[in-house]
């Protein structure tokens, strides 16, 4: 953590737990032998290869599937979203180095809540009409965050949509004024949204969506980490195995601990300001 938050430029966590709930929410969905089953508040038949966790379509063919394959092909996906923009044409493509740019407003809190959605190729599967809002809702539910927390209860700093396949801008923005009113941003950046739209969609989908997200609902996260280290630390458990390596030292751990205290007290320290009113400007008036 404290090599992440002193040189990294932009870190996406992902937590396993939140990539087993997700696994578990697509085997329920996907049938063992016979089709049918309802998942995710959606009703309808869903093929057996069709999630975003399948590794249908690769290029390596193993005998078996390995034991992480369904929560590597989760995190896979997400790297295929977020550089999609270098490989294919799109009216909004955004370069990596935006990302950073737009969502990090200061240098240690670059650590970006990721989300994706639909889990499934549409195609192989009856949903709803109105499936293109339904993407976006489903972006912010807590059940398609990479990590176990619930960006609707904290405080966004700032916000990317990625969206890949037949959307149009006006799609993208119509979404955003329909959320914005469920999601809280901080006072001094309301309008703290990034959007790129890139026109080649994932095969067997019409469109996805790729959410990153700068929240401070993340601070719980690294609150519970340092909560098991402590637990650990304070009985200097397990702590040779780390000073027996060159360059490691015993003083490394109490800096540590002390560098991710820093980063939850600055997000703590924002999600204070969570009731500041924004101040209402006046637009300016062409004539």
């Amino acid at each position: 953590m404290r090599e992440l938050t002193e040189n990294a430029d932009c870190v996406l966590p992902v937590e396993n737990q939140a990539l087993v709930d997700i696994v578990n929410k697509i085997s329920q969905a996907l049938p063992p032998s016979n089709l049918g089953k309802k998942t995710l508040g959606i009703s309808g038949n869903v093929k057996a290869a069709s999630s975003i966790a399948s590794s249908h379509g690769s290029i390596v063919k193993g005998p078996d599937e390995q034991p992480f394959d369904t929560m590597n092909n989760i995190v896979a996906n997400l790297l295929l979203n977020l550089t999609s923009s270098a490989r294919f044409e799109g009216s909004l493509n955004v370069d990596l180095n935006e990302i950073t740019m737009n969502l990090v407003p200061f240098p240690k809190l670059h650590y970006l809540i990721s989300s994706q959605t639909p889990l499934y190729a549409s195609a192989d599967m009856k949903i709803p009409p109105r499936r293109l809002d339904q993407m976006f809702s489903d972006a912010f539910s807590k059940d398609h965050q990479l990590i176990k927390a619930d960006p609707k209860h904290g405080l966004y700093l700032a916000c990317a949509l990625m969206v890949r396949g037949s959307v149009e801008v006006s799609d993208i923005r119509r979404n955003i004024e329909r959320l914005k009113p469920s999601l809280k941003f901080i006072y001094w950046n309301q309008e703290g949204w990034k959007t790129g739209l890139c026109s080649v969609p994932p095969v067997g989908q019409p469109h996805t969506l790729l959410t990153l997200a700068n929240n401070t609902c993340i601070r719980h996260t690294f609150s519970d980490l340092r909560d098991r280290f402590s637990k650990l630390y304070k009985r200097k458990a397990h702590i040779h195995h780390y000073t027996h390596v060159d360059g490691m030292e015993v003083s490394d751990f109490a800096e540590s601990l002390e560098s991710i205290t820093s980063v939850i007290q600055e997000y703590e320290t924002l999600d204070s300001q969570k009731d500041i009113v924004p101040e209402l400007l006046p637009r300016l008036q062409v004539v």
